[in-house]
């Protein structure tokens, strides 16, 4: 993804509030990662022993599980993750692996598993996420789902929907992949727990890349338990890729960000950026509620993460208010850019808040009802409506 020119507002989902970082805490990391001992020696291809540890500690206090630390393994971001258990399956099957994904879905990670060797099939999204009544008619060997807040459609699976599709995994022999993105903003509703929380032998996949800075390019994989011999086989092949590969994040990003963990900088981060992301949330939802009643629109997402999805029926064409808006010196991206079969997603646009200022955020809402609203075709005598959903 590009910098945007000076003068535009980037509202391209995947932007978290980066600056919102302590500057002492930030300098404080570095500063430990810098005390680290030199070593005559090469790094850990599982990951820095610290940053393990930790990342173990804060999935007991925010996700409901507290895995080993051998059972952690670090990856540069999602995408590495993805395509690090891609590969490992195709060595375990000796055959590339068929592989269940969300459409629409999580484009980078589905583009990940087909480059390690994948063959990625689509199984739809609805209201409660991954439809299981689709998942039951494919043949796979594992299945990547977004559990806690469905990316891009921001859907969140019911508990009772976690537990047919593990039921099923464990009926099948089927591996369940785990992103659980966005898990750390949940602004609306009750939190619900990790698939990972209710059966170990769940691959869990998670990262910084929302929480702090996506330039650490800082993920994690926590490997099955390996108490039985499926699992067993799946977490030994990640290690045998994983030591193949290499270690794929420096050494000194992983201190700095097991300093962060360790003393709290993580958390009371959190905290701060928890409190901005719910006021920007309120303002979209605010002013998209206003202007549906006139306009026929649907924001959906909003009850977590950093971006909300608008969508409307019929024309104009999300690809047609996406390149107007752009010519505004508005960035946002088209729903369309996530699906895996063409017209999965339907007609509307992803706008990112993280990283957007209220003022700003403000200006990105007008720019789109206004574009919508100049464009949409209307019956004679139908009255206009304001930016801010009144009509006039």
């Amino acid at each position: 993804m590009p910098a945007p020119e000076a003068g535009v507002v980037d509202a391209r989902p995947g932007i978290p509030a980066v600056t919102a970082i302590s500057a002492r805490d930030w300098r404080a990391a570095w500063r430990a990662a810098a005390d680290q001992p030199l070593r005559n020696t090469l790094p850990d291809p599982l990951g820095f022993p610290a940053l393990r540890e930790q990342i173990a500690v804060q999935l007991g206090l925010s996700r409901g599980f507290a895995p080993d630390p051998s059972r952690v393994v670090v990856a540069a971001g999602t995408s590495d993750a993805v395509s690090l258990v891609t590969e490992a399956l195709r060595n375990a099957l000796g055959r590339p692996p068929r592989i269940a994904v969300e459409d629409p879905g999580y484009r980078s990670g589905h583009r990940a598993a087909a480059s390690a060797g994948g063959i990625v099939v689509p199984v739809p999204v609805g209201p409660d996420g991954m439809s299981l009544s689709h998942l039951a008619d494919t043949t796979v060997d594992a299945v990547m789902v977004t559990p806690t807040h469905q990316y891009p459609l921001g859907s969140v699976m019911p508990v009772a929907n976690r537990q047919r599709l593990l039921a099923w995994a464990a009926d099948t022999g089927t591996l369940v992949v785990e992103d659980d993105y966005d898990s750390e903003f949940r602004h609306r509703g009750q939190p619900v727990p990790a698939l990972a929380a209710l059966d170990a032998s769940v691959l869990h996949v998670g990262g910084f890349s929302k929480t702090f800075d996506p330039r650490l390019r800082c993920a994690y994989v926590v490997l099955p338990d390996r108490d039985r011999a499926a699992d067993a086989v799946v977490a030994e092949a990640v290690v045998a890729a994983r030591v193949a590969r290499g270690a794929v994040v420096a050494e000194p990003v992983q201190a700095a960000v097991a300093h962060l963990l360790r003393t709290g900088a993580f958390r009371r981060h959190l905290g701060r950026v928890r409190r901005d992301y719910a006021h920007r949330r309120g303002l979209i939802a605010a002013r998209l509620a206003g202007a549906s009643g006139t306009t026929g629109l649907e924001a959906r997402a909003l009850n977590g993460g950093l971006h909300a999805v608008v969508s409307w029926p019929g024309r104009p064409a999300a690809a047609d208010v996406v390149a107007r808006l752009a010519s505004r010196g508005v960035l946002v991206a088209e729903l369309a850019d996530y699906e895996v079969t063409q017209g999965s997603a339907g007609n509307g646009v992803v706008l990112g808040y993280g990283a957007v200022a209220l003022p700003a955020l403000e200006l990105v809402v007008d720019a789109l009802l206004e574009e919508l609203w100049a464009c949409r075709p209307r019956r004679r005598g139908q009255r206009t409506a304001r930016a801010d959903g009144v009509s006039a």
